[in-house]
């Protein structure tokens, strides 16, 4: 079974996606802001994709993604943005090796989300 890390500093949008991914089959871990995600990336936690929220107070969403640089970790990411001034948040992404085809925004069609979920893992993808 496939484990999802979920960030993201709304805890509404947090249970929903938790219960979502869930109802379609994965198991989710969910962390409530970047620096949780950091702690939960440089454990033993068997992590096989991430949705990450962007834009969070004291350690952003880039933050995550410039600490998985350093360790040299990669793995398939869905980044999400709610913020109106996405664009200044989303112009390093080629710089980590992602591009706007990584990110959805928020409100998030979640059958949308499923999709590219399952097209990140691949074709096998069965949850």
């Amino acid at each position: 079974m496939y484990r999802i890390l979920t960030v993201d500093d709304e805890p509404e949008i947090l249970k929903v996606l938790e219960t979502f991914l869930v109802k379609s089959g994965f198991e989710v871990t969910i962390a409530p802001g970047g620096e949780e995600a950091i702690n939960i990336l440089s454990s033993d936690t068997k992590i096989d994709l991430m949705i990450l929220d962007i834009k969070m107070p004291k350690v952003s969403g880039v933050d995550v993604l410039i600490n998985m640089q350093k360790a040299n970790k990669k793995l398939p990411i869905v980044i999400l943005s709610g913020s109106v001034d996405a664009e200044k948040y989303l112009v390093n992404l080629p710089d980590f090796g992602y591009t706007a085809a990584d990110v959805l925004y928020k409100p998030v069609d979640l059958y949308q989300l499923l999709d590219l979920v399952k097209k990140k893992l691949g074709s096998d993808c069965q949850p």
